[in-house]
């Protein structure tokens, strides 16, 4: 499918372009690891596909409050990115956050946590249920706030390339989530992070760490 090749070919011109092999020199990288995220992955897509196509069925058939572009008002056009940005990024660090209680944690986030040294290929390594649950926020927005079909495109391919970007495993925002599970629960923004005393600036957290949480 488009999505799969999507995955596969960006996947690996994410890998070559930004992730350090030598990562998988480290003790807490495994053999099998990216073999484990691509079928993880691939797995995550296809029954993510099975619980979005609803979705996707609801929008085409008039449910959702999606419009042509230029329908609405020249401030709406521009202001509904950064407010999808502001909706997308509350749902994303809240739903994370809970995924962290012990109970969900063990039962579908652990499954994305036993990465620590994620590489691209863990873009979509999730429990497909919880990575359903999470990208809801690129659908809803739509049915509750009027959003440009253009928009919805822009958002949802933004958001694809997005968690790859997040994934190669350089000294930035939610690598330091992957390193340590309390800290840095955001998407786009640090902002819920700082509201909700999670967050550490990547720059002192690798600067204080280099050793210990890269071992």
């Amino acid at each position: 499918t488009l999505t799969t090749s999507f995955y596969l070919c960006f996947g690996v011109f994410c890998y070559y372009r930004h992730f350090d092999r030598a990562s998988k020199d480290q003790t807490r990288f495994r053999s099998s690891q990216i073999r484990d995220e691509i079928a993880d992955s691939l797995c995550t897509l296809f029954w993510g596909s099975m619980l979005t196509a609803p979705v996707f069925t609801a929008q085409i058939r008039g449910y959702s409050k999606i419009y042509p572009l230029g329908s609405a008002s020249w401030w709406y056009e521009m202001a509904q990115y950064p407010l999808f940005l502001l909706f997308s990024d509350t749902w994303m660090y809240w739903m994370h956050r809970i995924f962290h209680i012990p109970l969900l944690f063990r039962a579908l986030h652990s499954k994305h946590h036993r990465y620590v040294i994620p590489t691209p290929f863990s873009a979509y390594a999730f429990h497909p249920l919880e990575a359903w649950i999470m990208s809801l926020a690129t659908y809803a927005y739509s049915f509750i706030w009027p959003m440009s079909d253009v928009a919805q495109v822009i958002v949802f391919c933004t958001a694809n390339v997005w968690t790859f970007l997040l994934h190669d495993d350089r000294d930035h925002f939610h690598t330091v989530h992957h390193k340590n599970i309390k800290l840095n629960f955001g998407q786009y923004m640090s902002l819920w992070d700082k509201v909700g005393g999670t967050y550490v600036n990547p720059k002192t957290f690798f600067q204080h760490k280099p050793g210990a949480d890269r071992k």
